[in-house]
């Protein structure tokens, strides 16, 4: 079993979030002993913000691509990959000003990506 594991709260140990995720994962671990974790640590390793060029590379085909477009896209590939790879997401994700830490919401920013990981139909956005 691969669990991926998404850290945003930037507070380390004395988070209560990312101690919470890790009790989480600890159990699913005792239940499934070949469980295997991937950390993305979203505070240590910051994604870039989504600006122009990544998202005139998500729109654009993948045969048409040029090379600035490929390298710009690369990351949020890579990101896609690993969710699309994990039987369980544990996400931390602790509260700032009533929402969620900007961390994650890049991180989320890269992985919503029209025709990639949902696509649009006359009733709304489908997964």
């Amino acid at each position: 079993m691969k669990i991926l594991h998404i850290i945003s709260s930037p507070r380390g140990e004395a988070s209560q979030t990312i101690q919470l995720s890790e009790a989480i994962i600890q159990k699913l671990q005792a239940k499934n002993s070949n469980a295997f974790v991937t950390v993305r640590n979203l505070t240590t390793d910051p994604l870039p913000y989504i600006a122009g060029h990544h998202i005139q590379s998500f729109n654009t085909p993948a045969e048409n691509r040029s090379e600035e477009q490929l390298e710009a896209i690369k990351l949020s590939d890579e990101l896609l990959a690993e969710v699309k790879n994990a039987a369980i997401i544990v996400i931390g994700a602790p509260m700032y000003n009533f929402g969620i830490p900007a961390f994650l919401k890049s991180w989320i920013d890269h992985l919503a990506r029209a025709g990639v990981s949902f696509t649009y139909t006359a009733d709304g956005p489908v997964a």
